[in-house]
């Protein structure tokens, strides 16, 4: 996720001035939050026995001599020293109480330093703007600006809360305030890269016990302990920062591998890395330990999905429904293993399964089954089901065509022509190609009345376009509507006039007519753009013979065999015409050549001999 740019503005007492001018017009209202209540935030540095650094960050006043702050920064210290704004101490006694799932402790201090006002965390929403007050890495106060980019559950009424700045360590423990200046939150900083906001509502009723001195508190590293690791793995895994989860959890595990929840974390934490084999191994730990856990077989089935092992991915998401029945996602995930297998039957069936557990978005679902309905030649069925798809979303182009495939398919080309023109609608550009498409459709099906209105009608789109009136002419060849095409193609030709096909098909409908010169002459006005079609030569040549003008056919026949030296029935054709020019001797040589071309020609032609 692309973070936002932060803002920081620093104050202190020596660049108190400067660091006002400097960021004034940048940010007035985070200026005034942190004038208000800067007086209420403390710098806490932690010493262990022999007198380190075992922990820096931050804290504020909760209420008169309480200060709160993140459990890290003091789980390790035998003295806690405070500084306030001014860089005056702040004496810090004990601690008063702490809340290890929460990560935060409440100190006791005799300081009479400002309160902060507690808000309502369960305000919290995202988007809304928030600030973070505390020491920077230089050690002034600092507040950072940003907005709230997750709200996640760590347990039940227990929300975590990720902000779209990074803050360094030492802002851990600050107060999160919103832009009325209450404090909704803690920041905890577990460790450079990883932060997050601990809602403040738990604040007001943590309970205070007496004072413990920072030497008798049982000093532990608390991120080490396998609570405290477990915990920062959970928050790290819904913070989706995999690679810290993994870090922790490991920790956990290798001090419990019979840890079921780390174990299972942790396969979901490999799964997201995309470490498969690890996520597998993970997975049946956890079946191993307790083998009721449906969700270990359904995250193993997924796995196996997401390595294409579709096979092996069908028997656990199976066991996964039968351990829970509600587990109707797996019925999807089913479907597509089988899907992928290439078994549309058994996919079909499992998707079935999954819309009639009555999904709340069962869209895909029903695409993936009209796909497979589809494939199984089940064409009434896949539109039923494409048409559920199109209920989440009516305009989706691509399961729209696939809805008109299946009415084509099932012959039902009347409601296949309906969802063609209202595809046209929406994607105006591609209109003339859906029009084209119902026209192949009626074609096709034979439906040539409904074939020539579809044609007019692209006619009517495309003015000027020859093509659009070569397939209305082509239709009406089809009805046997010869003198229909034939004004249509000599239009055609009017816009194109080397449109060598039109030229053909007219040639064609003349010869329905028997128009034979015509058709000589329009075959003629075809060859001066294509010479070498030895067919045309021999058609304008039956023509004349149709004619009786033998002697004209003589020379397009020669044309003929001399394009193509085996085109046995143009030498017939030349025998015949010699014979009906009382050519005898010439026909008897066109006979001998085609002795040697074609025998049944050769036989026929021979017949007729004199």
């Amino acid at each position: 996720m692309r973070r936002k740019k932060e803002k920081l503005i620093f104050l202190s007492s020596a660049f108190l001035l400067f660091s006002i001018n400097l960021i004034f017009s940048q940010s007035e209202e985070a200026l005034k939050i942190l004038e208000n209540n800067r007086a209420g935030i403390i710098s806490i540095t932690a010493y262990g026995d022999k007198k380190q650094i075992v922990g820096e960050g931050s804290g504020f006043v909760l209420e008169n001599g309480v200060i709160a702050t993140s459990y890290l920064l003091i789980s390790q210290a035998s003295a806690v020293e405070g500084k306030n704004f001014q860089g005056k101490k702040v004496k810090i006694d004990g601690i008063l109480a702490v809340d290890k799932n929460l990560f935060i402790a409440l100190l006791k201090t005799k300081g009479k330093e400002q309160a902060l006002t507690l808000g309502n965390s369960d305000d919290w929403k995202m988007d809304n703007k928030v600030l973070v007050i505390g020491s920077n890495e230089a050690g002034e106060i600092a507040v950072f600006e940003g907005t709230v980019t997750k709200l996640q559950e760590l347990r039940p009424n227990q929300k975590i809360i990720d902000t779209s700045f990074s803050l360094p360590e030492k802002s851990s423990g600050g107060p999160v305030l919103d832009t009325k200046g209450q404090v909704l939150g803690v920041t905890i900083v577990p460790e450079a890269g990883l932060k997050f906001i601990i809602p403040s509502n738990p604040l007001k009723t943590l309970p205070k016990k007496a004072e413990i001195k920072f030497k008798n508190w049982q000093h532990e590293d608390y991120l080490s302990t396998t609570e405290g690791a477990f915990l920062a793995g959970k928050i790290s895994s819904l913070l989706d920062e995999t690679g810290k989860a993994e870090k922790y959890l490991e920790k956990v595990v290798k001090v419990n591998p019979e840890n079921i929840g780390a174990q299972s974390l942790l396969a979901s934490v490999f799964t997201r890395q995309r470490n498969y084999e690890a996520a597998i191994s993970a997975y049946k730990k956890v079946i191993e330990l307790d083998g009721n856990r449906d969700d270990a077989y359904y995250g193993l089935g997924l796995v196996y999905l997401s390595m294409r092992r579709f096979g092996e991915a069908i028997q656990p998401l199976e066991k996964a429904i039968q351990l829970n029945l509600d587990n109707k996602e797996a019925y999807f995930h089913i479907g597509s293993a089988y899907e992928e297998l290439k078994d549309f039957s058994k996919a079909a069936e499992s998707y079935e399964k999954y819309v009639n557990s009555d999904p709340k978005k069962p869209g895909p679902a029903y695409s993936r089954l009209g796909f497979c309905r589809f494939e199984l030649g089940q064409f009434e069925a896949a539109a039923a089901a494409f048409q559920e798809a199109l209920k989440e979303n009516p305009k989706d182009l691509a399961m729209n065509e696939r809805l008109a495939k299946s009415y084509q398919n099932s012959g039902q080309y009347e409601k296949a022509e309906e969802v063609y023109k209202y595809l046209a609608q929406l994607s105006p550009e591609y209109t003339l190609n859906y029009y084209r498409t119902i026209l192949r459709m009626y074609d096709d099906a034979k439906m040539n009345e409904r074939a020539v209105a579809t044609a007019k009608k692209i006619v009517e789109l495309t003015p000027g376009d020859s093509d659009s009136l070569y397939n209305l002419g082509y239709i009406y060849t089809k009805q046997k509507k010869y003198r229909e095409a034939i004004e249509t193609f000599k239009k055609a030709i009017e816009i194109r006039p080397d449109f060598e096909y039109a030229y053909l098909t007219l040639g064609q409908c003349y010869i329905e007519l028997q128009q034979w010169s015509k058709c000589i002459e329009t075959y003629s006005k075809y060859l001066e753009l294509t010479p070498d079609n030895a067919e045309i030569w021999h058609t304008i040549a039956v023509c004349y013979m149709k004619l009786n003008k033998f002697e004209s056919a003589l020379d397009p026949l020669q044309k003929a065999i001399e394009l193509r030296p085996d085109f046995g029935v143009a030498y017939y054709n030349l025998g015949i015409s010699y014979l009906n020019l009382h050519d005898n001797r010439s026909a008897r040589e066109v006979y001998r050549k085609l002795m040697n071309i074609d025998a049944n020609w050769a036989a026929k032609l021979k017949k007729l001999l004199r």
